[in-house]
């Protein structure tokens, strides 16, 4: 059997993406028969200008075959970052009708992946799988709908129509937040063959180094690490955050993204000096400031569509060990009370309620049996075995 996997990001690139998509195609691989062979269709290194890899074209792994794309390079706006897909969707629409696969599998998280992984299996006529890490549908359409409120619902309608013909017509579809199939069936989608296998803790972070009790700091470091766009909202509460808490708290942002630029250009405005802008790092040199940090900071904008997802961030702050101060609301927010304890929770875009909860997070004791049942819980390569499991299930029903 030949599989097909589609994925626009995968390591040496950065992003959450590329890391669920070399776990997910690692236990695909111990699962399928010998003889089978996998091709993984991606791009090039592209998520962040500020970390560009090389990487071969072709790369051979036993039973796979990594094949990479190369797409324009982008500025992370909307525009540009859907000409380079396109080129991209071009590329791998033909080199799948050449490879002539017998099943296809897509990992999506702006529906793009998972509309070349329908066309494509349409066109071969053959079944697919999609591993959903979003609802773009609900995410466009908030966007255009601050700006214009007609754009915004016929966005909504264009994109959730797409979804149909997308998700309904799989053999089987994956989410990674239990709070995205209420959307679906609420718009007519047929969720009965869905599954929900989340993000996980990747071995990088297990048995990380407990904090350092004991020793009073003068400077405290606020650590944030990730994609830094509209979606996350820095630029509405760090400034103000910086300047409540003064000298004695540093905050670092390590990443990049379409609002990198909005962000510094506020910091220099107000000529704040407590906050470091770092260019994104590999995961090697990030655990270095993952160990300094004495306070992990997440958030995410006032979207409605967020108040579904699950980010994988949230596994990976969990399982460090360190107090985390998030800005969220909706499922992930419950996700966060229920299962960690030493985060604390303030409403997305309340920079005074995030100050009282990076204080209030000075005093807070982390239980190491605590993570260590996290961590165990949500290991990522059990959760992506589970996965390919189910993923075999619906190949096998289609042979």
């Amino acid at each position: 059997m030949k599989i097909v996997f589609f994925t626009f990001y995968f390591p040496p690139d950065l992003s959450a993406g590329s890391f669920r998509s070399i776990a997910f195609s690692q236990s695909l691989k111990e699962r399928i028969k010998p003889g089978d062979k996998i091709d993984i269709i991606t791009s090039h290194p592209n998520r962040y200008k500020a970390h560009l890899i090389e990487a071969q074209d072709v790369e051979f792994d036993e039973m796979i075959t990594i094949h990479r794309i190369n797409v324009p390079s982008h500025n992370g706006s909307m525009f540009s970052q859907g000409y380079a897909f396109l080129i991209f969707a071009i590329s791998a629409f033909n080199l799948c009708r050449k490879i002539k696969p017998d099943f296809l599998i897509g990992t999506s998280s702006r529906l793009m992946t998972a509309t070349l992984t329908w066309i494509s299996a349409s066109y071969l006529k053959k079944r697919y799988f999609i591993d959903l890490r979003d609802i773009f549908s609900e995410t466009i359409s908030d966007i255009f709908m601050q700006k214009n409120r007609l754009l915004g619902l016929i966005t909504k309608h264009f994109f959730i129509k797409l979804e149909k013909y997308v998700l309904n017509s799989a053999a089987g579809v994956n989410v990674v937040s239990e709070g995205f199939p209420e959307y679906f069936e609420n718009n007519g989608i047929d969720t009965s063959n869905w599954f929900f296998f989340p993000n996980g803790v990747d071995h990088n972070f297990v048995d990380f180094p407990a904090q350092k009790t004991g020793l009073k700091k003068s400077i405290k470091t606020i650590l944030y690490a990730g994609n830094i766009g509209k979606g996350q909202g820095l630029e509405k509460v760090i400034p103000v955050i910086a300047k409540s808490l003064g000298f004695e708290y540093q905050i670092k942002i390590i990443g990049d993204g379409g609002a990198i630029s909005l962000l510094r250009d506020l910091i220099n405005k107000e000529n704040i000096q407590n906050v470091e802008l770092i260019p994104p790092v590999g995961r090697i040199e990030l655990t270095k400031y993952y160990l300094e940090a004495d306070i992990l900071f997440l958030h995410l904008n006032n979207i409605s569509a967020f108040k579904r997802v699950l980010p994988s961030k949230i596994f990976e702050y969990a399982a460090l060990g360190r107090p985390i101060v998030a800005g969220l609301n909706g499922y992930s927010a419950e996700f966060m009370r229920q299962n960690i304890p030493h985060a604390l929770i303030f409403p997305p875009g309340d920079s005074k309620g995030a100050v009282k909860c990076i204080l209030d997070s000075i005093n807070i004791k982390v239980s190491r049996n605590i993570v260590n049942e996290f961590v165990s819980k949500y290991l990522r390569v059990s959760i992506m075995d589970e996965l390919t499991h189910e993923l075999i299930g619906c190949i096998e029903d289609t042979k």
